[in-house]
């Protein structure tokens, strides 16, 4: 539970059940009155942008919640400015402390990173499981596979491996002190490349399954882009908060750049075709899932406009996360169903 809440302000400050207030007439609505004025006051600092610099240095670990079950969470205005980047998110923050230990530990309890971490891990592990399945079994239903088309599977799976994986640890890590929130966020950053980079090598094989020159021309593209998003979202002077949409754009405007080998096959094969050879329907959904994520990212859609409600559960970025999950899930399958055409209905001479 969230230690600063309301309600257990208020069991704290209230009198018991028909006992009298001893600070007189009136001391009863005002001590229930007074959590929310300072929560309101809390949110409207952090609309304007101003955190709390009286404990800007590491915060020690608190003492545990009244259940006793539980680290005591804090506000965002009891963390420094790099932790409570989201001013938005105004309570539900762990206590600044540099131990790894601690922040694994963290994996246990319920705070504003819970679901921001356990959405990635756990498809990590999926990814990670399929990686070998892939490997174990991919020759049993395709006995004639070559080994490029076995190894594209396993660039995707491991793609999304490395940046599930990575994001679930930034977001574990994020509490330890501001050196590896900042190592762990360019590291984060570096991990959807990577799934980008997988993601766009394997849909180019399957699209140009037949046409190794235009795959390889595309594939050349697609590393260019890469390594123009890795530089863009590591150079120092481009990390600030005030950055923040030129870095999602970038990322957006590498994954849309997509549909330039989707548009150029559509000219070389009647759609029907194309459909099945590529899985295009499955990029088209994939497309949709990002673009739905990365607009309540960029907006902070819903935590801006329903303050405290979705600090744990539900705000804008686990809704990303979650997005992101499924564009992948839509990436495997239309990988599955096109290599599944292709080689079904040989058509390379």
């Amino acid at each position: 539970m969230v230690a600063t809440s309301p309600l257990a302000l208020l069991r704290r400050s209230s009198p018991a059940c028909g006992e009298k207030d001893p600070r007189g007439p009136g001391a009863e609505h005002a001590a229930s009155a007074a959590p929310y004025h300072g929560l309101e006051k809390s949110h409207h600092h952090h609309l304007d942008g101003q955190h709390s610099r009286d404990r800007y240095g590491f915060l020690a670990e608190r003492k545990a919640s009244e259940t006793g079950l539980q680290p005591r969470l804090l506000r965002a205005a009891d963390v420094p400015g790099w932790y409570a980047a989201n001013g938005h998110i105004l309570t539900g923050y762990r206590a600044v402390r540099p131990s790894t230990a601690a922040c694994i530990a963290s994996l246990t309890s319920l705070h504003n990173e819970t679901a921001n971490i356990w959405s990635h891990l756990v498809p990590a592990l999926v990814a990670l499981a399929g990686n070998y399945l892939v490997w174990a079994y991919f020759d049993t239903r395709f006995p004639g596979a070559s080994w490029p088309d076995r190894a594209v599977f396993h660039v995707f799976l491991t793609g999304s491996v490395v940046c599930f994986g990575v994001s679930a640890a930034y977001h574990a890590m994020l509490c330890h002190s501001q050196a590896m929130h900042d190592l762990w966020l360019r590291m984060d950053y570096l991990a959807i490349v990577v799934q980008i980079l997988g993601s766009f090598l394997s849909g180019i094989y399957m699209g140009f399954y037949c046409e190794t020159r235009l795959r390889g021309v595309y594939w050349t593209m697609i590393g260019i882009l890469s390594l123009l998003t890795c530089i863009v979202v590591l150079h120092p002077r481009l990390q600030s908060k005030e950055h923040r949409i030129l870095r999602l754009g970038t990322f957006v405007a590498t994954g849309l750049s997509g549909f330039a080998p989707i548009i150029h096959a559509a000219t070389m094969f009647p759609y029907a075709q194309l459909d099945k050879q590529a899985g295009i329907r499955y990029y088209y959904l994939e497309g949709v899932f990002l673009l739905v994520g990365a607009y309540a990212y960029a907006i902070h859609f819903p935590e801006k406009w329903h303050p405290v409600k979705f600090d744990i559960w539900g705000a804008s970025h686990q809704i990303f996360h979650c997005a992101v999950v499924l564009a992948a899930v839509a990436h495997f399958d239309g990988l599955w169903s096109a290599y599944t055409y292709n080689y079904d209905n040989p058509r390379c001479s």
